[in-house]
């Protein structure tokens, strides 16, 4: 019964998925986390990286969610939002790190704005952007192609503080280390780089302690049961729309059979673990 309920829901009778747990920091814009970031528990920083020069920051407009920073009127503005942080990571979990992003122009120097960890003793991971590549900042030559002038989504993984996975729209693009370990720091995203001016809009920046895979538990509510079916089916036919829904949580848990894809080869394999025992 299960398995023909289940081959029904793959061709388009299933309901709407409940949504996953939220983010634990997050700046989406719009909701309870609505307002410039440092409306939402953001400190911001602005100026130059020295502190000598607190001018007036990049030009920030806040439209339709979309949080947009314009630097170039002065390649010599840095403005970033940045909040501390102790992750203290348990065994299963995973830190999580999520934002999208477009890059519109970028004079000076050819990328700009940045995400990064940083401790006090100096930055950990940076990451780089320009219109049409990512680039790691500690990580000599790592640079990654995008598509230029549109919105990427982007998600940073690690597991041990010490290497990270880049996912850029639900691919596993890059496997970095960090340039040093992790104690007590900061997490920043915006305008980063002096000498460089840019236009870059910001739809969300989102922060967590994951819940690392397993099979089966497609909702990542720590169980495997019939609540996992609506996703299951969603992750089978809307990839995008199930990790927007699901945010954080692991597409790979569909991957039953273990082959390295979610397919339609998974069905039978998720109809038994839901039915066994």
């Amino acid at each position: 019964m299960i398995r023909g309920l289940l081959w029904a829901l793959v061709f388009g009778l299933a309901g709407a998925p409940a949504m996953a747990t939220p983010y634990w920091i997050a700046w989406e814009g719009e909701g309870e986390t609505a307002g410039m970031p440092e409306e939402c528990g953001w400190s911001r920083n602005w100026g130059n990286w020295d502190g000598q020069y607190q001018g007036p920051g990049a030009y920030r407009t806040l439209e339709n969610a979309i949080l947009t920073y314009d630097s170039l009127y002065d390649p010599g503005v840095c403005d970033f939002s940045y909040m501390y942080l102790q992750v203290n990571l348990g065994p299963g979990e995973m830190l999580g790190m999520a934002w999208r992003l477009k890059v519109e122009t970028v004079t000076g120097w050819y990328r700009d704005p940045g995400v990064g960890l940083t401790s006090d003793a100096g930055w950990v991971v940076g990451l780089q952007f320009g219109m049409d590549h990512v680039a790691s900042a500690f990580e000599d030559g790592v640079i990654i192609a995008i598509a230029p002038g549109v919105f990427h989504d982007y998600e940073l993984r690690t597991a041990d503080m010490l290497t990270y996975e880049l996912y850029i729209d639900g691919e596993l693009t890059h496997i970095g280390s960090f340039w040093q370990a992790f104690p007590p720091g900061r997490v920043g995203w915006g305008d980063f780089v002096q000498g460089a001016a840019s236009l870059h809009h910001w739809d969300y920046f989102r922060l967590a302690v994951l819940v690392g895979p397993e099979t089966g538990d497609v909702n990542c509510d720590a169980t495997v049961d019939l609540r996992d079916i609506n996703p299951f089916v969603q992750v089978l036919s809307d990839p995008a729309g199930y990790q927007e829904t699901y945010s954080g949580c692991w597409p790979e848990n569909a991957d039953i059979n273990g082959d390295g894809s979610v397919n339609f080869g998974d069905i039978n394999p998720f109809v038994e673990l839901l039915t066994a025992g």
